[in-house]
């Protein structure tokens, strides 16, 4: 018969291989200190309820601050190596945590520590949606092949021409999408 603190431990571990698969470093381990301080004031049965009681009518998502197709920011690339390399490099599923509600991907352990130690620095701004986009209005994907780095800040637009009005008319354009940001998720 196995003991109760290592049940518990055995259905801790299956609640995060379920929950977050792909989370590691200092974002995994301040959620598993969460994990099990729910688990000790309320118990493992009451957690698992809990989350037993979210359906769609009553688990209401607030709105995608990350673009993520398939859940996957930056279409998996790393966005250290665009800092670092100067390129859009793809990540490893190896070398991966979960950051804003995305899975970000990195080439190497050394940029997933970058980007743990500051991911605002690395992310892309306006969560990665094209910027050209953003500044008209409108959200439209980021692409990671099309990308410019300006003023320290990583921005993706999503067609040749977004890309070549903003590098003409950038600083308008970050103002402008500036001040649609974030508020353009609610519409």
């Amino acid at each position: 018969m196995t003991s109760r603190p290592a049940m518990l431990s055995q259905e801790y571990r299956q609640i995060l291989k379920t929950c977050v698969p792909h989370m590691g470093g200092p974002a995994s381990r301040r959620l598993g200190a969460a994990l099990r301080s729910m688990v000790a004031v309320l118990g493992i049965g009451s957690v698992v309820a809990m989350a037993g009681m979210l359906t769609p009518e009553t688990a209401r998502a607030d709105p995608a601050l990350v673009s993520a197709p398939r859940g996957v920011a930056v279409g998996g690339h790393d966005v250290v190596a665009f800092f670092q390399d100067g390129t859009a490099v793809l990540g490893q599923q190896t070398h991966a945590i979960l950051w804003h509600g995305a899975v970000w991907r990195f080439a190497s352990s050394q940029n997933q520590e970058r980007f743990e130690l500051n991911p605002r620095a690395y992310a892309p701004r306006f969560g990665g949606y094209c910027a050209y986009a953003l500044s008209k209005g409108y959200l439209a994907p980021g692409d990671p092949a099309l990308w410019v780095i300006a003023d320290g800040r990583l921005y993706l637009l999503n067609n040749p021409s977004a890309l070549a009005a903003w590098q003409a008319e950038r600083q308008a354009l970050i103002s402008a999408a500036e001040g649609r940001w974030p508020k353009i998720l609610r519409k």
